[in-house]
């Protein structure tokens, strides 16, 4: 009788152990995105950037006055917080609903984890309608 009593404990126990070992398969609860993929593969973000340079050059190597060039500068530093606002804005609700629907409890950027967690980028990518990047971008 005394060794049947221990069976349903060494179940218990070998259940456990078999849990944190990691036999079984679960997945993390913690997510990542690389943003550097984001930033070299999204169309938005590109032609917003080479907008902002293209008028950067052109305030630059305009006749305009100086007083006239800081009003520019400013007018488009401006325009880029707008768009910075933006596309940061398109990116944290893609990986909120990506969150919600693969169940993390957090997403950081590729860029500030130094291990672990799970690759969500293709995910983001695909929400904002993003072609895959090419292994070489990553």
């Amino acid at each position: 009788m005394r060794n049947i009593q221990h069976v349903p404990a060494a179940f218990i126990a070998l259940a456990i152990v078999t849990s944190l070992s990691g036999c079984g398969h679960t997945r993390s609860t913690v997510a990542f995105v690389n943003v550097a993929v984001l930033q070299s593969t999204w169309p938005k973000f590109i032609n917003y950037q080479n907008q902002l340079q293209a008028n950067l050059n052109a305030i630059q190597s305009s006749k305009l006055s100086q007083a006239d060039k800081q009003r520019e500068l400013l007018q488009l530093n401006q325009q880029s917080a707008r768009w910075q606002i933006e596309v940061t804005s398109d990116v944290k609700a893609a990986v909120k609903q990506i969150a919600a629907d693969k169940h993390y409890s957090l997403v950081v950027t590729r860029q500030g984890i130094a291990y672990g967690g799970d690759d969500i980028t293709s995910d983001v990518q695909a929400a904002l309608h993003i072609a895959p990047s090419s292994p070489a971008a990553q």
